[in-house]
């Protein structure tokens, strides 16, 4: 693990039972750690709320800020507010496990617990399918207007009717 992820380690061992919160950045030296990701450039703020028990960890984690992403209709970057809200369990129990979904397995000789992979994952997960300017608070004017122009949006001209579909209808009503 690079040195700039270690800053996302959680020493629990030495902490009283009870709630604990914890703040971390995460800017572009962390997601160069990640060079398999899409990201490569953001400014967030992780908020993470951990209540420690005997033999269980929860972390109530929550994220904002923003990333640059390419805009799937004009092809340029542009910075995408973000938010992502989620729930993390950590188990200690006495034999190595599989992590799960939002469970992560320890074992009782581990004494620290890094969440840079889960918070990288979560920030993946809080992006939209479709990406483009005007999406959480931006401005579709940012859109390259020049490449707008060779855009054809399918809801322009929703009222042609493909005539194979007519054909298929007159067929159903001559059947009725």
């Amino acid at each position: 693990m690079g040195t700039v992820l270690k800053a996302y380690t959680i020493s629990f061992k030495g902490l009283k039972l009870g709630k604990h919160s914890f703040d971390f950045e995460v800017n572009n030296d962390f997601f160069s750690e990640f060079p398999e990701g899409e990201i490569r450039e953001g400014a967030l703020n992780a908020k993470v709320k951990m209540n420690k028990q005997e033999n269980l960890l929860e972390f109530d984690i929550v994220i904002k800020g923003e990333v640059k992403v390419t805009c799937d209709r004009c092809l340029e970057q542009f910075f995408l507010p973000v938010q992502y809200k989620g729930f993390l369990l950590a188990k200690i129990t006495s034999e190595e496990m599989e992590d799960e979904a939002d469970i992560m397995y320890l074992t009782e000789d581990d004494h620290e617990i890094n969440l840079a992979r889960y918070l990288y994952e979560s920030i993946h997960l809080s992006l939209p399918i479709k990406r483009y300017h005007g999406l959480n608070g931006t401005s579709i004017d940012d859109c390259d207007q020049e490449m707008l122009k060779y855009i054809h949006f399918e809801d322009e001209d929703e009222s042609e009717v493909d005539p194979r579909w007519e054909a298929l209808k007159k067929l159903l009503d001559n059947n009725n």
